[in-house]
């Protein structure tokens, strides 16, 4: 069996088990990640000329370029026998290739197939700001963004620019013109591709992860002048977005940073995976900022214990921390009450809430407290 058809047979297998990923390592049995668990799938042990021959069939010139330099490398291709898109990674170890290979949407997925909160498609459609998609690794954060620019392109005509390593999903020109540019294909690097969008005439720039200071100071600028900026990164919470943001910067530019960036917020969100009812789906749960007078008010006053309070405040705005996240997919029977109290960072509190408990105080005074 040749390379490409040999992985095609791992990944339809994948995809029969509702996998997210599948691994190849030699000397182990392929091995995909279904509903947080990795398990083992039904092919013999992989031989390193198996794992070989898919990175020849796969990489380009300068991907293999790349992995001769860092041992590493990411890239995303189309498999036709599955009519599909995946993103991968293959690097060395013990001295040989092992693959690591993520599966994609099919199609683009709408805001109703990944269940996204409808303030969600009030906020793709503002014009300019900052919006931070945030998560851990695999929470679907790229996903939401596809989603996201996929509902711009079918109700407003913008020029949407991204920058991607590796490029995931491939958008159509609809009512908008979309240009997607990979990093090591399109661009150098991140500094390069940013340092000339702005004459590109973007209305839209998508980054794909928000890294460093300079990233976020190009994102900052690009919003004070009209650009609408998503970008994803990684944390856990939204008040951990600020922590993250801070962590860019000397302790002496901090202040000044976070005072722009409160002037730019658009919406700040994250988001993680629950498994349904059915133990064979999952469903996001999301934490929702948008900016208004008091979420941009406690921003440049560092109040971060304050913003879940504002959340709490402004459900009706679209709001919501991930306490009421989870509630609500458990009152709407997407989850057990079992998956909803072990994905709760306060449980307890929202066990009361199931049971009907109404705390005092739940909705109380923020600004001037």
């Amino acid at each position: 069996m040749d390379a490409k058809a040999y992985l095609s047979s791992c990944l339809g297998k994948v995809l029969e088990m509702r996998g997210q990923d599948l691994f190849l390592k030699v000397g182990s049995v392929p091995r995909t990640r279904a509903m947080g668990l990795v398990r083992t799938m039904p092919f013999e042990v992989v031989k390193a000329e198996e794992t070989q021959a898919i990175a020849d069939a796969l990489l380009n010139n300068h991907q293999k370029e790349l992995l001769a330099k860092n041992l590493s490398v990411d890239f995303a291709f189309s498999l036709l026998t599955a009519g599909q898109r995946f993103r991968a990674n293959v690097f060395y170890q013990m001295g040989t290739l092992s693959l690591v290979i993520r599966t994609l949407w099919k199609s683009i997925p709408s805001f109703e197939e990944l269940h996204i909160p409808e303030v969600m498609q009030r906020i793709a459609l503002e014009k300019s700001g900052i919006i931070l998609i945030a998560g851990t690794v695999s929470s679907g954060k790229t996903t939401t963004i596809t989603a996201m620019l996929d509902m711009m392109n079918q109700r407003v005509e913008r020029h949407i620019i991204t920058i991607e390593d590796p490029v995931e999903y491939l958008h159509a020109d609809k009512k908008c013109i979309v240009n997607q540019r990979e990093i090591g294909t399109d661009a150098v690097d991140f500094t390069s591709a940013l340092k000339y969008v702005v004459r590109q005439s973007p209305d839209v720039i998508v980054i794909g992860e928000m890294r460093d200071a300079e990233t976020f100071n190009f994102a900052l600028s690009a919003a004070e002048v009209g650009r609408l900026v998503i970008a994803t990164v990684h944390a856990k919470s939204v008040v951990q977005i600020f922590d993250r943001v801070l962590g860019f910067f000397p302790a002496d530019e901090r202040d000044q940073a976070l005072s722009h960036l409160s002037y730019n917020i658009t919406c700040l969100c994250c988001q993680k995976l629950l498994v349904c009812k059915d133990g064979k789906s999952l469903v996001p749960a999301f934490e929702i900022m948008t900016g208004n007078y008091t979420t941009r008010q406690l921003v440049r006053e560092k109040r971060f214990d304050k913003v879940p309070q504002a959340m709490r405040n402004a459900n009706k705005d679209g709001m919501m921390t991930y306490e009421q996240a989870i509630y609500n997919l458990w009152e709407q029977g997407f989850i057990t009450p079992e998956e909803a109290l072990a994905s709760s960072e306060r449980p307890q509190e929202l066990e009361n809430r199931m049971k009907g408990i109404v705390i005092d105080g739940e909705r109380g005074k923020i600004l001037g407290s």
